[in-house]
């Protein structure tokens, strides 16, 4: 059974795949999914608005990478490829992604979710992700997150 949580991926794919094939039923999938996502404002239950937290894969308030799954700034740029960032629903996670940022502009690396390893194992990596943790940028996070907050700009917000 899938989860609330693991509708972002196939959203995303669903819109490239409609935008390559001019595949209307796959766009609208992807709308579908996008409306279910905006519904909750990316991150919040609708029962008593807190935060919804997976079992597995850490809290979506703090930034994860390299893979990105459910989290805010995933969820944002999910929806800013969908064209959905302007959505009001998105305010409070913009804002709560806008909260992150350093002094010296960038963005962090919250939450580093895989090890290195010198041999094929899951949840690994092989390349090096750049710094992590609370007070340092990372240059790939904060590159989305400026792409993110960029896109939100052009929509007139």
């Amino acid at each position: 059974m899938s989860s609330f949580q693991e509708s972002l991926i196939p959203a995303r794919g669903l819109w490239a795949y409609g935008h390559a094939h001019g595949h209307q039923p796959a766009l609208d999938a992807a709308q579908k999914v996008a409306d279910l996502v905006l519904a909750r404002r990316l991150l919040w239950h609708l029962r008593d608005d807190t935060l919804i937290v997976p079992d597995w894969g850490g809290r979506p308030d703090r930034v994860h990478y390299p893979i990105q799954f459910y989290d805010v700034l995933f969820a944002l740029q999910v929806m800013a490829e969908l064209g959905r960032i302007g959505d009001p629903r998105c305010a409070d996670a913009l804002a709560l992604l806008e909260s992150k940022r350093l002094p010296d502009g960038g963005f962090p690396l919250e939450e580093l979710n895989a090890v290195t390893a010198d041999h094929v194992a899951s949840r690994h990596r092989y390349a090096e992700w750049g710094p992590s943790g609370q007070r340092q940028s990372n240059p790939l996070v904060s590159l989305t997150a400026l792409g993110v907050l960029q896109a939100d700009t052009q929509r007139g917000r």
